[in-house]
């Protein structure tokens, strides 16, 4: 696996600051950030290259460092609102999500009037490397840590109105039909294999909670300290409960010279999460079959990046390689 920090320059469409619905010096909206936030004058900041959505700025003062989630032009005040709530929320459950800052006005929330109103958040800068930066898989302690911090997500009492995400697992008849034209033959009767046992699951019957919805590599990281942090609530939704555990065993524990199959994690993470929040009968039959529809979802979330989206980037031959893989490795028997 490919470690995906961007050493190419950014093109048009890579470019995360294009994702902003402003166009002037980033450099002076930082500076007003700073002082609504009070962190200090700032001494260095940098754009984070990695991802689809947002624009994830690193800032430097005298007094700490941190990262604002600038928001993209897509999102309204209404979706703004939705992850700023969500974030708090995960925070009060005690979830370990980087500390949220707040403005010298106690809002989480801060809208540069003179930039277009572009709206953000403020983090700490929590010192680690994810685990796609770090090439590998949660360790067998990591992993349970992981687990129990899934469970709690899974128990925060939030519904949040819903949001349309082309990339969860729900949604991939819409995805097939909107890339099925880009994939190549051999690789489009491994998708419909696993689109085939994943319309088999009563879906809406199963039990539905506040889901996370990418627990992945890029979002999971080892902190200097010691700690497991859970990043990027972007995607949270109310979803069938074995979600979470699907992306986990899909791609989080994915290893590729591992002798693990998908069935095998799968086993393993129900195993943990069972302890903590007792699963039923159906979820535990039908989490593989979910789990395999996820990795069909990060091959096809990838042919939308580069085929519709046009994004040629290291981070989207990432998604094409690891769904190709994981599928072939499941279902090419």
């Amino acid at each position: 696996m490919k470690d995906l920090k961007r050493e190419n320059t950014p093109t048009e469409k890579q470019n995360p600051i294009d994702r902003l619905a402003y166009k002037g010096d980033l450099g002076v909206v930082v500076d007003r950030v700073a002082g609504a936030y009070e962190i200090g004058s700032p001494t260095n900041f940098s754009v984070i290259g990695v991802g689809y959505e947002d624009c994830n700025v690193v800032i430097q003062t005298a007094d700490g460092k941190y990262v604002a989630k600038i928001f993209s032009k897509d999102r309204n005040q209404e979706a703004i609102a939705r992850y700023s709530t969500i974030m708090e929320k995960a925070v009060e459950a005690g979830v370990n999500h980087p500390p949220l800052i707040k403005t010298s006005n106690g809002e989480v929330v801060y809208s540069d009037p003179q930039a277009n109103g572009v709206s953000m958040v403020l983090m700490q800068f929590v010192e680690g490397q994810t685990f796609l930066e770090l090439n590998s898989v949660p360790d067998v302690k990591e992993q349970e840590t992981v687990i129990e911090q899934a469970a709690k997500v899974n128990k925060i009492d939030y519904h949040p109105p819903y949001l349309f995400d082309t990339w969860a697992i729900p949604n991939i008849k819409e995805m097939f039909e909107r890339i099925k034209k880009f994939i190549e033959p051999a690789d489009l009767k491994l998708i419909e294999k696993a689109m085939a046992r994943y319309i088999e699951i009563p879906v809406d019957t199963l039990p539905h909670c506040f889901v996370h919805g990418d627990f992945t590599k890029a979002n999971i990281m080892r902190g200097n300290d010691g700690k497991i942090y859970i990043l990027d609530f972007s995607v949270a939704n109310w979803y069938p409960r074995i979600q979470e555990l699907a992306v986990i065993a899909a791609n989080l524990l994915y290893d590729e010279g591992s002798g693990l199959s998908l069935r095998d994690r799968t086993e393993r993470v129900l195993e943990m999460y069972d302890e903590l929040n007792p699963l039923t009968p159906e979820e535990k039959q039908h989490l593989y079959a979910y789990a395999l529809a996820g990795i069909a979802m990060e091959f096809m979330g990838g042919h939308q990046e580069k085929f519709i989206k046009g994004n040629t980037t290291e981070e989207t031959e990432y998604w094409l390689n690891l769904g190709r893989n994981g599928l072939r490795k499941e279902l090419s028997k």
